[in-house]
């Protein structure tokens, strides 16, 4: 009878430290609540064929960077229509990635409390680098500023890439 009262309290007590890391989990991906802008692509674009392609590329590419930071990291990404719209509408009148602040300001009203800021810069058709920027909304203080290489203008070479860049952001503890 002791050893039977014994299990249930140890069984018991397993449950509850359960329910509370996923509990403390749940909190702790709440407190990253993020807005992920669009890629944006600078560089050399020469070559014929890359402006339509990256017209392609963009939205494909970002949207596929922002499920992955929900999948697989502790970000919870912002990207609801209604959040989605009032950016782009943003992005009408606004460069968001070198507008002085107005993309914290946009992501504050969109109630993140981080901001990122992803760019691929191209230095020629094969040789591209995947920048991300993680801005604090409220101070502004650059959280996480990286570079990731890849070759190839492939979408193989952009999701690989990109698979790279959450595996960083998903061991990254920010504050």
């Amino acid at each position: 009878m002791y050893s039977v009262k014994l299990s249930l309290a140890i069984f018991a007590a397993a449950l509850m430290s359960i329910a509370v890391v996923a509990q403390a989990d749940s909190e702790a991906k709440h407190i990253h609540s993020t807005l992920v802008l669009d890629i944006k692509i600078t560089g050399d674009s020469s070559v014929t064929g890359d402006a339509e392609d990256n017209l392609l590329k963009i939205p494909k590419f970002s949207e596929h960077l922002r499920q992955e930071l929900q999948d697989k990291t502790r970000f919870v990404v912002i990207d609801d229509a209604d959040a989605m719209a009032k950016v782009a509408a943003a992005a009408e009148n606004h460069d968001l990635h070198r507008c002085n602040g107005c993309e914290r300001t946009l992501a504050k009203e969109l109630g993140a409390g981080y901001v990122m800021l992803p760019s691929v810069f191209r230095m020629s058709h094969l040789i591209s680098t995947l920048h991300i920027e993680v801005i604090d909304v409220e101070t502004g203080t650059m959280l996480k500023r990286k570079a990731y290489d890849f070759r190839g203008n492939t979408d193989n070479a952009w999701e690989r890439v990109i698979r790279y860049a959450i595996r960083d952001m998903g061991q990254w503890q920010p504050r």
